[in-house]
């Protein structure tokens, strides 16, 4: 049987590492793989992840050439 657990560790730190960078601000997922040094269509897999548990939020946003993309950013959590 294989052993999930380094693979969710694994995981669990590049979550963590994500939700560190959009702290210093929005960014593209392609912008977060590059400083990561992981594929983009992983680091998109992750910030679906924590889009779904409410974590990161998305929004629409054309850069310079035009090109519809997302712009991730930490989900604004309400004060109560």
């Amino acid at each position: 049987m294989p052993d999930t657990t380094a693979h969710a560790g694994t995981a669990d730190g590049t979550a963590t590492r994500i939700l560190q960078l959009l702290q210093e601000g929005p960014g593209l997922a392609g912008e977060l793989a590059a400083e990561l040094q992981l594929p983009s269509n992983r680091v998109s897999s992750y910030l679906h992840q924590l889009a779904k548990s409410g974590r990161v939020q998305r929004a629409p946003f054309h850069g310079p050439d035009e090109r519809p993309s997302v712009l991730w950013s930490l989900q604004a959590v309400p004060h109560e």
